[in-house]
């Protein structure tokens, strides 16, 4: 009889845990920091111009591995409870093979930078003085959030320096980028009010990539899927498919136009919640997409050569107190 009984302790438990009502909110403390470790593989294929001599057409394919590390520190809490958040990389590696030769990328944390990739190379420490400190205050600036409980992105800053390292910047569009960008990496945002195992609630996230009036609107469904103990089971997906005829955002007249005329992409992910912590401290994540469309140089009247390309990304995303 007494498998019997833990049997039906194991039923009752996990009935009692799926009835409760569970809140998911961010938690910010004052001066605490986390490591945040991101690991994965992205591979695909390309065909159309060389993006070496954009006159001529392509096919290659590219399989590298992906790992990035960055420090998290909570800086401060305004009197609204919103979170201040401080973003330091501490370095990126990317190694691989791109069109069957092996590629190597990495970034330091003091800011230089090292690639090779077939007869192309380039070493930053070996730049001038007054070059290799330009490149290096880039790349080690320091953004910073303002973060609400929910999860919601109310403010990105950058340094003030940025607009010294590149003149005729658009701030305003780099801080709705990255507030875009960031936003991506949360199930944000978080619903207000507790809710139940197997609810769910959808998210809205601006796309800025396209050279629209308005950002397109992207849907995202998340899921309250489990509680387990102290962790939060959160699953969440996202599709976009069908005919576009939409052009990439450029960051300069100098940059091709790049015309998408068909899409599709999906995203799946499961982020695991420390509810005793209030914060996101997991994840895993899968990407598809593919895409075709056509580049127009940059020239007056360049003839447009068209493109499909196929991408693929898993990785994992973690925070390491």
């Amino acid at each position: 009889m007494r498998w019997l009984f833990c049997i039906g302790s194991v039923v009752l438990a996990t009935a009692w845990v799926a009835a409760q009502e569970v809140r998911l909110a961010l938690s910010f403390y004052p001066n605490s920091s986390a490591t945040r470790v991101i690991t994965g593989k992205v591979s695909g294929e390309w065909r159309g111009p060389d993006l070496l001599s954009p006159a001529k057409t392509k096919a290659f394919s590219y399989d590298l591995s992906v790992r990035s590390t960055s420090v998290v520190t909570v800086t401060g809490v305004t009197a609204e409870g919103d979170g201040v958040i401080t973003l330091q990389q501490q370095g990126l590696e990317v190694t691989g093979t791109v069109d069957g030769q092996a590629f190597a990328l990495s970034i330091t944390p003091e800011g230089d930078v090292r690639l090779s990739w077939g007869a192309i190379s380039f070493d930053s420490t070996k730049l001038p003085a007054a070059d290799r400190k330009k490149l290096q205050q880039l790349l080690t600036l320091a953004p910073s959030l303002v973060l609400s409980p929910q999860g919601k992105i109310k403010a990105v800053n950058l340094p003030e320096t940025l607009k010294d390292l590149v003149p005729g910047l658009d701030v305003q569009f780099v801080n709705a980028f990255l507030s875009a960008m960031v936003q991506t990496l949360l199930p944000a945002p978080l619903p207000a009010e507790p809710l139940k195992v197997g609810r769910s609630w959808e998210v809205v996230l601006p796309v800025l990539a396209f050279e629209t009036p308005e950002p397109l609107p992207f849907p995202i469904t998340c899921t309250l899927a489990e509680v387990r103990g102290d962790e939060a089971v959160i699953t969440v997906k996202a599709e976009a498919q069908g005919d576009t005829d939409l052009t990439l955002r450029r960051w300069s007249e100098k940059d091709p136009k790049v015309t998408i005329t068909n899409g599709r992409m999906t995203a799946n992910g499961e982020v695991i919640f420390l509810l005793s912590f209030g914060v996101p401290q997991r994840s895993v994540w899968r990407l598809e997409a593919e895409a075709e469309g056509y580049i127009a140089a940059p020239e007056k009247d360049a003839t447009p050569l068209p493109f499909r390309t196929r991408f693929s990304a898993e990785w994992r995303d973690q925070l390491v107190f």
